[in-house]
């Protein structure tokens, strides 16, 4: 029987949790670690953390928060911002991480997803994929918190990252991210059966 896995993706942003608006306006909503208790009870499947500060800082993952959320966690999380080299990840899995989630280093170079599922196994590396609508209408993959466009399409870099070993792809339309006006099913749509 079909089961739907609940996975609560969370934003951090200097070690609070954040809740913004097509990546914008960034409003303070609590304590990490309180909702990692609130989930916890509420038996989520999976967590999800993105620190949407840390690559734009230029600054190395928190390894402090992770080590908090996994004393803490009851179930497997990702954690993903700032990881740009495979020394990231091992101390991100040391701990206490289950997967990383690596964005703006994945899309500028696809071989270190390679070398990165390679190093700790697909199950283990996320490739978070952001796009957002042009005025055409084409979805352009971004990077740097969204603040950055890119060459490729959101088909393309999916295919990249899926071709490169990553297990699992998180693809947020910035379009619709934070708006409460449900997902971009097109967008969804147009990658699945690849």
């Amino acid at each position: 029987m079909y089961r739907p896995r609940v996975i609560p993706c969370l934003l951090l942003k200097n070690s609070g949790l954040v809740k913004s608006i097509k990546f914008k306006d960034h409003r303070y909503i609590g304590d990490p670690i309180n909702a990692v208790k609130i989930f916890n009870d509420l038996r989520a499947d999976e967590l999800v953390f993105l620190d949407i500060a840390v690559g734009l800082e230029n600054r190395k993952p928190n390894f402090e928060i992770i080590q908090k959320i996994a004393d803490e966690s009851n179930m497997p999380f990702a954690y993903g911002g700032g990881i740009t080299c495979i020394n990231d990840i091992r101390l991100a899995l040391k701990y206490g991480a289950e997967k990383v989630v690596i964005n703006s280093a994945a899309i500028k170079n696809f071989s270190f997803v390679n070398e990165a599922s390679q190093e700790f196994g697909s199950s283990t590396i996320v490739v978070s994929i952001d796009v957002k609508k042009n005025l055409f209408g084409k979805y352009i993959v971004k990077i740097n918190s969204g603040t950055t466009s890119t060459e490729f399409d959101h088909a393309t870099a999916c295919l990249k990252a899926e071709d490169s070993g990553a297990g699992e792809i998180i693809l947020t339309s910035i379009d619709c991210e934070g708006s409460m006006k449900g997902y971009d099913y097109f967008l969804y749509d147009s990658i699945t059966g690849f």
